[in-house]
């Protein structure tokens, strides 16, 4: 009897089909890439701090918003939304429309109205955990951006010539000035964030003040900053701000949203469970997918089909065991079997 459970669940393991990236999803991850390797290397700046794929819950919202990257300066904080499309972008009416080099149409919607939004829900945040922040202080310290990475999405002048938006060919035109031995992230970085408290600025950091104010916008160029205390009170607020968890299918494919449990066999682990178990570390399954080997194991019993890793535990898997995981966008959570999982990234 134990010989059919075994070749059963080998069964439902060789089921499972590979789920790959969605082209556009791929691009969103190698932007992700970038901002991992752009937080690396900002680390070494003065009193900049740079915090990636942010969730800011807005009471008044009544929903998370989630941001690709923020950079805090003594002057401003700095909300940027990173795109990596490809094709043409163009302006139908309030809607920012994308033409894909296969031809097919993809309208945004209005990414300075959602990107204001996202503004509104970081003063909210803030507000609510009792930082007084006035308009003015929003409009001029709070500054949304948009990111187009691709080098090869073609932006309507309509788009590209808004003060919120940054283009590739335009980032390209002003890193060039930079050393030729930096690397890109190096430049972009030295670009975003110039050490805001350099004592006697040279005529070099000046004009690149005025270019900066140009380019990215009024705050950069003020003066006047940030006070310290509470430049370190907003720098602590956003810190505290979570991520998403993320699931990794077998086939590529990441889903994010919130791991509300994990069941393996009889036992059930909280969030809080696992956030404790796995110390930051990801959540690593293993799945005896080579049907030969799996195929052995099921007629010998020679070890488990399918293993776990939490933390310093390594326990069998069974395909009926699940995460229960609300994904982004869906109304409320649902089970998933472990079998279709790789790999579980905690938040």
């Amino acid at each position: 009897m134990e010989i059919v459970n075994r070749l059963r669940r080998w069964s439902e393991i060789r089921d499972v089909r590979p789920a790959p990236e969605a082209p556009d999803a791929a691009g969103g991850r190698d932007g992700e890439r970038l901002l991992e390797r752009l937080v690396g290397e900002a680390l070494p700046f003065k009193d900049v701090h740079v915090l990636a794929g942010r969730r800011i819950p807005s009471a008044r919202q009544g929903r998370r918003r989630e941001i690709d990257l923020i950079v805090c300066t003594p002057r401003a904080i700095h909300l940027i939304e990173v795109k990596n499309w490809s094709g043409r972008l163009d302006l139908a009416g309030n809607s920012w429309r994308q033409t894909r080099r296969g031809g097919d149409v993809v309208d945004h919607g209005d990414l300075l109205a959602t990107n204001l939004q996202k503004r509104d829900a970081v003063v909210d945040y803030l507000r609510d955990r009792g930082e007084d922040l006035d308009a003015r202080f929003a409009s001029e310290h709070v500054v949304p951006k948009v990111v187009f990475m691709n080098p090869s999405l073609e932006v309507a002048p309509s788009i590209a010539s808004r003060p919120e938006v940054v283009t590739r060919r335009a980032l390209d035109a002003f890193l060039a000035s930079a050393r030729p031995e930096q690397g890109f992230v190096s430049r972009l970085v030295a670009r975003l964030v110039p050490n805001p408290y350099a004592q006697g600025r040279d005529l070099r950091q000046h004009l690149l003040l005025a270019r900066l104010s140009a380019f990215f916008g009024p705050s950069w160029g003020r003066d006047g900053r940030i006070p310290r205390d509470r430049y370190a009170r907003i720098v602590a607020l956003l810190s505290a701000t979570e991520t998403w968890d993320r699931l990794h299918v077998y086939g590529g494919r990441v889903v994010s949203g919130d791991v509300v449990g994990l069941k393996v066999g009889p036992k059930t682990y909280r969030r809080a469970d696992l956030a404790g178990l796995t110390a930051g570390r990801p959540i690593r399954l293993g799945w005896t997918r080579r049907p030969l080997w799996g195929l052995l194991k099921a007629l010998t019993g020679l070890g488990p089909l399918g293993r776990i890793d939490l933390g310093p535990s390594r326990l069998p898997l069974s395909p009926s065991d699940t995460v229960t995981f609300h994904a982004v966008g869906a109304e409320s959570a649902a089970p998933v079997k472990l079998v279709e999982i790789d790999r579980i990234v905690l938040g």
